[in-house]
């Protein structure tokens, strides 16, 4: 690494984030989510100003999130959120992800993708089922980003969670796999505004 004018170390090439988008990542964004090349760049300047190294922390997501979620507790949900968004999980979301899990959250051009993302949420050990503890887990930091009011007109956290279980657990296996979590959510469409509220 080389020194610049001041005595600081300069940050090597591949610690800087590109300021403008190559036409191969437009393309791959374009191919992946709803957005028009204006609307990429749009996103991707938002994007670098919050994150001018191109790579947003768990810190800085949790400070992001609590704008959009200013009356709840979104730390444990957060952090969820998080590990579903940095989908090769190095620890950072960069653009790429970002945007294409914004898309998936935010639209209902493909609700199988969006199912596909929400199921991720809930598979916390990434092994392609959701056991009672995982989907508990969640529901329990869904409860505490949302505010009291909305939370008393529900069930308990644990009755909620049981019931919400065994409905989506058509074979009993004490897990939910993906095809039960889709064919549920298709077959009941409250049910994904109950386990994912504008997450």
């Amino acid at each position: 690494m080389g020194q610049s004018v001041c005595g600081c170390s300069k940050p090597s090439k591949e610690h800087l984030a590109p300021r403008k988008l190559s036409e191969k990542e437009v393309r791959f964004l374009l191919e992946r989510t709803s957005y028009d090349r204006a609307e990429i760049d749009e996103w991707h300047t938002q994007f670098l100003k919050d994150s001018p190294d191109g790579k947003l922390n768990k810190k800085m997501f949790l400070k992001q999130y609590k704008k959009f979620n200013p009356n709840g507790k979104p730390e444990k949900l957060c952090e969820h959120v998080f590990r579903a968004f940095d989908a090769d999980h190095n620890g950072f979301i960069d653009f790429n992800e970002f945007l294409i899990s914004i898309n998936l959250t935010s639209t209902d051009l493909n609700y199988k993708k969006k199912l596909e993302w929400v199921f991720s949420l809930y598979d916390i050990d990434a092994n392609g089922s959701i056991d009672k503890n995982e989907f508990k887990t969640i529901i329990e930091a869904i409860y505490k980003v949302l505010d009291v009011k909305q939370r008393h007109s529900f069930k308990s956290v644990e009755q909620s969670a049981n019931d919400l279980f065994q409905q989506i657990d058509t074979d009993k296996s004490k897990t939910i796999s993906l095809d039960e979590f889709i064919k549920a959510c298709t077959r009941e469409k409250y049910l994904l505004e109950l386990l994912a509220p504008s997450v």
